[in-house]
């Protein structure tokens, strides 16, 4: 299965670790951790005896533990999604991905798989692939200036354009898209793409199936055959075929069956009936001419051979 491939079996350390951000999450996003901590004695709002004296560290509104923000790395916030709540769905959603991909499969190795159309060839492909396209969706969001949006946030310092190296030194600066811009993402994209591609492998004999040749008493016989064959892992599926089989079948000698009435019917100079029974065999629209066409080919090929060459 791919999905195990891609995502770790848990640990029982980890899924510990991720039963704790659960009831975190779901106790913060409710608003009671300023509850808890008060009390539970490790801190109190912040109550101000006088303008210079103040105690307590939960401003007055706040009731919500945060990603540290601003310069004093503020972690008591407004009721409202932020980045810790995003980092610890993410992981909480790769668990469980990662824990349905894991899950016991009872008879796994009697279950008969399906052909797949695209089917992963290579992992490092797909990951270089991914990690790729990553990088150029941070470089296309820096470039778009999202990563000042999100200093402004965290540091409240007013700052635009492009984070990169700058007269030697990181920082900020007035970003303008340029011809060697373009082609930068260009190639990142194409990269991307281009290892994704070599890591995927098309099944081109679904695209292009192996025509049936067998005429229509062989089709009946491989049909039953392939009903023994699907009852030994799954006695539902099985039946289904061989009834399909049976019924072209009882179907086909139906159409013999009525060939011979017509052929009686001529005999006793019951011109009606025969032309009836004829015409419900060989008309496109008759009720039996796609049994009796099949019948007319098998009997046709029967005793043929095709030449082996020496």
């Amino acid at each position: 299965m791919v999905l195990k491939r891609v995502f770790k079996k848990p640990t029982g350390l980890s899924l510990v670790g991720v039963t704790f951000l659960a009831i975190f999450e779901s106790v913060n996003s409710s608003g009671f951790s300023d509850n808890i901590a008060v009390r539970s004695g490790l801190t109190s709002r912040i109550a101000c005896s006088s303008p210079d004296v103040c105690t307590g560290s939960i401003p007055e509104g706040k009731e919500k533990i945060m990603f540290p923000d601003g310069a004093n790395f503020e972690i008591w916030g407004n009721l409202e999604i932020g980045i810790l709540d995003y980092a610890i769905v993410a992981s909480l959603a790769y668990t469980l991905v990662a824990l349905w991909a894991h899950r016991p499969i009872e008879n796994q190795f009697g279950v008969k798989k399906d052909r797949k159309l695209i089917a992963i060839k290579s992992i490092r492909s797909i990951r270089i692939g991914v990690l790729t396209l990553f990088v150029a969706l941070l470089s296309t969001a820096n470039k778009m200036g999202k990563f000042a949006d999100i200093s402004i946030n965290i540091t409240g310092e007013q700052t635009t354009g492009s984070f990169g190296r700058h007269d030697g030194s990181w920082g900020f600066e007035a970003f303008e898209w340029g011809l060697l811009d373009f082609a930068e993402l260009f190639i990142l994209f194409s990269f991307s793409f281009y290892c994704t591609w070599k890591g995927l492998e098309v099944d081109k004999a679904i695209l292009n199936p192996i025509p049936d040749n067998r005429n229509f008493i062989e089709r009946i016989w491989g049909g039953i055959k392939e009903a023994e064959r699907e009852q030994r892992t799954d006695i539902e599926a099985g039946a289904i075929k061989a009834n399909e089989s049976f019924t072209n079948l009882v179907n086909m000698l139906a159409a013999a069956a009525s060939m011979n009435l017509a052929a009686a019917s001529l005999d006793e100079g019951n011109v009606k009936v025969a032309f009836n029974k004829w015409k419900n065999l060989t008309h496109r629209k008759g009720k039996q001419n796609v049994e009796w066409k099949g019948l007319s080919e098998s009997l046709e090929q029967a005793g043929s051979f095709p030449d082996e060459e020496e």
